[in-house]
């Protein structure tokens, strides 16, 4: 074998699980299509929730981050038609962090390749998988920069190619895709004030969703999701469609004076695909290329971070070891179900629909119960299962306390 493991795409999920297989002392060939190693996706929000924070510390990736100058969000503000609902700093909800993709795949890119025992092999484009006599993939066909085809030969191959895979769709790996009934396009500002509370915030308009969070080089992304009912107002006049939709925003941020220094980034539809990460022997699928959802809750860095670790603490003990794969995907596949129940309330949440009795129950309540502030928090920066906030008796809580809630403006922290 020319490698322990073979890993196809070098961005965040890539990057992490080379970086994780070469500290465990495994033999990691990492390819990447792009030649430039300062290539980086461009269609991303990069802000990567709460959830993440330990992966990111267990990893030594978070120090690194900050170094390169990432803004840390310890409280969103949530404004909703019941007020805004205000973190507190002691409730012990992890942070969250945010650094452009521009610096992020660079970083950890070069973190990869500097870890002893990963190959960083830019330029190199897969065409072809590799199968044994009994069927099974063990290498994959690669076209160098010079055009030679290459092979190369690991007992394990990852997918870590996007949500357009190479991978699987060599592979034959079917796809489950769900419609999303909203668009998205964010644009960064210098010098936009912040007029909500805490240190960033989301604005809950339903079904229209907009944020505004701190990023790195002191600048603010502005970021709108509307129902694809206003797809036409803004394909019409893009930039005047977005000023007059953040204009409107209850303490909105102040752009006028703030000096634009991007264009608007965006999609007019973003369907949401999931694959089984564990789809044949000896092959996984870790980020986008298993699951890519729903944009809005900003789970995709969270989940190629989380999805690469599970991946490597599950199967390089086996991979060093030489055992047997089957167990240990397994594992794998049983980590990543956390992935799969958040992204079944994520492809419902993308339909648009209106909030439900108890979802409005909940919004309503939070805005005076910190219990239940703190757990929609830890919901939305998913770092716990789902149950931390839908179960009945947070239901019958918010029932209850719901009642009691007038609309208020209030930015007073709970």
């Amino acid at each position: 074998m020319d490698y322990d493991v073979i890993i196809v795409g070098a961005s965040i999920a890539g990057c992490t699980a080379a970086t994780a297989y070469g500290r465990a002392g495994l033999r990691v060939g990492l390819l990447e299509r792009h030649s430039n190693p300062q290539s980086h996706k461009t269609l991303c929000g990069h802000f990567i929730l709460g959830g993440t924070h330990d992966t990111l510390q267990r990893l030594d990736f978070w120090q690194p981050m900050l170094a390169r100058g990432a803004a840390v969000a310890r409280g969103l503000g949530v404004w909703t038609e019941a007020g805004w609902i205000v973190p507190r700093p002691d409730q012990g909800v992890p942070p969250a962090i945010s650094l452009r993709r521009s610096k992020l795949d660079p970083l950890l890119r070069e973190i990869a390749a500097n870890t002893p025992g990963v190959d960083l092999l830019l330029g190199h484009r897969v065409v072809d998988l590799v199968e044994d006599s009994a069927g099974t993939i063990d290498g994959v066909v690669a076209v160098t920069p010079g055009g030679e085809r290459l092979i190369l030969r690991a007992r394990l191959i990852v997918g870590a190619d996007g949500h357009r895979s190479t991978v699987a769709g060599l592979a034959g790996v079917a796809e489950d895709r769900a419609p999303n009934q909203r668009f998205l396009f964010w644009a960064y500002y210098e010098g936009a004030p912040m007029n909500g509370p805490g240190d960033g915030q989301v604005w809950m308009l339903d079904p229209d969703i907009a944020v505004c969070i701190r990023v790195d080089d002191g600048l603010t992304q502005v970021g709108v999701f509307p129902g694809k009912a206003r797809l036409r107002e803004f394909t019409e006049d893009r930039e005047g469609a977005f000023g007059r939709f953040v204009e409107q925003l209850p303490d909105g941020p102040t752009l006028t004076g703030a000096r634009r220094v991007s264009n608007f980034v965006g999609t007019t539809d973003y369907p949401c695909v999931r694959r089984d990460p564990t789809p044949r022997p000896r092959l996984a699928l870790i980020g986008d290329a298993a699951t890519a959802s729903d944009p809005v809750p900003a789970v995709g860095c969270g989940w190629a971070f989380r999805s690469a670790a599970w991946l490597a603490d599950a199967t390089a003990g086996t991979l060093a070891a030489g055992g047997d794969l089957r167990h240990a995907l397994r594992t794998y596949r049983r980590a990543h179900r956390f992935i799969d129940k958040w992204d079944d309330l994520g492809r419902a949440d993308a339909l648009a629909a209106p909030p439900n009795a108890i979802q409005r129950a909940i919004r309503r309540a939070a805005v005076h119960d910190a219990a239940i502030a703190r757990r929609l928090a830890m919901f939305s920066m998913r770092a716990a299962a789902p149950s931390v906030l839908v179960n009945p008796a947070v239901a019958v809580r918010a029932a209850v306390g719901s009642r009691r809630v007038s609309p208020s403006a209030s930015h007073q922290p709970l």
